[in-house]
């Protein structure tokens, strides 16, 4: 029998703890003296979840390339035979609005890539079309139609100037198609004619294809083909579990298909079973050109075609351990009040003021900290109201201003964690509605609402507060209440608000954010961050249902895109926290004592330890 060494080229380091793990580490093993294990890095086949899409839909079409933070979903059906013009765009964390197709559609082939993304055929109110579209990043142009209306291919793949089609409906067909960026051309066809629910990977002259629907008894075909860019070869059949209604993604010789909450790899040859997947549904998109990092989203629930999910998961075949972002619970508020004020991170807050609705609502003036998952007392503000603006990064120095019950209301007030005490009054007095950031001695206060109540009177004011005195600066570029609000008083991103309108401070004067519209622009929401360029809103009340969302958004500078969902809709409530130190969202109607706390992404190699059987 060999010895590691000679296998391997190296000898078994012995450390007294895991050494920093890196690539360099993958397939190696060491002897942890500590431990007394032999320990190794492994490569790792997984899913994580992604944020879902803004519009839930199936049908949809798409494309990515290399990267899981360049992919591209556009059309679709939510119920209408009409379907969706609407594209959008994943940046590797979550979605955000592209340009919208020329004709609205659904069930279409998607090739290419972000930038420079494909779309044809589908199904257009209500019959196949021959429609052909070019996506350059921001804008679909129309260019030369399919030589015949066709839906639902069975396999769609290449890139914008190479693709390949085939198969595909209204009934099940054998015929493949190649387009060279201005014109299609027919080539050799399949072997076995296929309809929906087809999918295949790889490139215009090296793709494969396996499953599908191929109509009459019994109606699915394990069949997979293989072709070299003139002619398709039967090769072996592919596992039922993900034969109709598959995603795929990668290459001929090393390829994914993800169906329901299952998958399978195939490497030119045989098909192994894949990880298991976090959400079964069906009728999903990838379409991608890599296999160690694959993605599949929308689609429908498996055995309801009238359901619709924006549901996202990334596939890595990596020796990292992905832990997706996500909210999960912290410790139950105290009590479930609307309006209430909330600053700090989730491991050091404070919550003040708000009602608890009802026909006749009261304002308590309790305050309470929290250190991460109790609340305790933190002493009684002046007086009882709600909506007031908030700063501080921490419970121990927090800030409150204004409120909603007199109009004009000028209050300040400093938190300690254990008492509060008045300070200076605000030069405009106003409700903000829960805005506001900055730390206590450095805080800034945007927007509002000047009216007692709801009546409307929003404002622009735009003043700063230096721990002792509030100073009038440049007026925000428009009236509007619910402001949200991070940052500092040199580098602030003020967004959201009723009416909406984003827009950066720079210390002297405002401009319109990079990308100054919201993907989903809601308000009566919480926000926080940690910078001007790095700005969440998440809950809140989002037009024309005026309804309570679990909706969550973030900003990188840049561009907004989705993140995951809340796991309890809310609106006029607390929110606080900073992107790297998590973020806290508080109570809210009608006594709701729910908290959620958020963790972004994280990535890390986990060292396994060996043992024997």
């Amino acid at each position: 029998m060999a010895d590691y060494v000679d296998i391997y080229g190296k000898r078994v380091k012995v450390f007294t703890d895991d050494p920093t793990l890196t690539s360099s580490y993958e397939g190696q093993v060491w002897y942890n003296s500590g431990s007394g294990t032999l320990k190794t890095v492994l490569l790792n086949e997984a899913f994580s979840s992604g944020a879902n899409m803004i519009t839930a839909r199936r049908g949809a079409a798409g494309s990515f390339a290399g990267s899981q933070s360049s992919g591209l979903g556009f059309g679709g059906y939510t119920g209408s035979n009409t379907g969706l013009a609407l594209t959008e765009e994943y940046n590797g964390s979550g979605w955000a609005t592209g340009g919208a197709l020329n004709k609205a559609r659904y069930a279409a082939g998607g090739a290419g890539t972000q930038t420079a993304g494909l779309c044809f055929g589908g199904y257009s109110n209500p019959n196949q079309d021959t429609e052909v579209e070019e996506y350059n990043g921001t804008s679909w142009s129309e260019e030369t139609d399919l030589p015949t209306a066709i839906s639902s291919f069975a396999c769609a793949v290449g890139t914008q100037t190479a693709a390949l089609n085939a198969g595909g409906m209204p009934a099940p067909r054998t015929t493949t198609f190649e387009y060279d960026g201005s014109s299609w051309t027919a080539t050799g066809a399949l072997n076995t004619a296929r309809g929906s629910g087809f999918q295949g990977a790889g490139t215009q002259t090296a793709a494969f294809a396996a499953g599908g629907d191929i109509g009459g008894s019994p109606g699915v075909s394990l069949a997979t083909e293989e072709y070299d860019g003139s002619s398709w070869t039967s090769v072996s059949n592919c596992p039922p579990t993900i034969a109709v209604s598959a995603a795929g993604s990668g290459t001929q010789t090393d390829a994914i298909l993800m169906k329901g909450t299952n998958s399978a790899t195939y490497d030119g040859t045989n098909f192994t079973a894949g990880p298991s997947m976090a959400n079964d549904f069906i009728s999903k998109v990838g379409n991608g050109a890599t296999t160690s990092t694959a993605m599949a989203f929308s689609g429908n629930t498996s055995g309801n075609p009238t359901s619709y999910t924006g549901t996202t998961e990334e596939f890595n075949r990596s020796i990292n351990t992905i832990t997706a972002a996500a909210w999960s619970s912290g410790g139950a508020a105290p009590g479930g009040l609307g309006g209430s004020a909330l600053s700090g991170t989730k491991e050091s807050a404070q919550q003040w003021g708000g009602d608890n609705g009802g026909g006749t609502p009261t304002w308590p003036t309790t305050s309470y900290s929290y250190n991460g998952s109790t609340w305790t007392s933190a002493g009684s503000i002046p007086s009882g109201h709600n909506s007031m603006g908030r700063g501080g990064s921490v419970s121990t120095a927090v800030l409150s201003m204004g409120h909603s019950q007199t109009s004009g209301a000028t209050e300040t007030w400093e938190g300690d964690g254990s008492s509060w005490s008045s300070g200076n009054a605000l030069n405009t007095g106003r409700a903000f509605y829960g805005t506001g950031c900055g730390p206590q001695t450095a805080a800034v206060g945007v927007g509002g609402n000047t009216a007692a109540g709801a009546a409307p009177g929003k404002s622009n004011a735009h003043e700063n507060y230096d721990g002792t005195n509030w100073t009038s600066k440049t007026v925000f570029p428009t009236t509007a209440d619910w402001v949200g609000s991070v940052g500092t008083q040199t580098a602030l991103m003020a967004f959201a608000g009723f009416p909406y309108n984003g827009n950066s401070w720079d210390g002297s004067s405002w401009t319109a954010a990079p990308s100054n519209s919201m993907n989903r622009p809601n308000f009566y929401g919480g926000s926080g961050g940690a910078s001007a360029t790095s700005a969440y809103i998440f809950g809140g009340y989002f037009p024309p249902s005026w309804a309570n969302t679990t909706y969550t958004e973030h900003f990188d500078g840049t561009s907004w895109a989705t993140q995951p969902n809340m796991a309890t809709a809310r609106g006029n409530f607390g929110g606080a926290g900073t992107s790297s130190n998590g973020l806290l969202a508080g109570s809210t109607y009608p006594n709701n004592t729910a908290v959620e706390e958020f963790t972004t992404e994280t990535t890390a190699v986990v060292a396994k330890t060996l043992t024997t059987s």
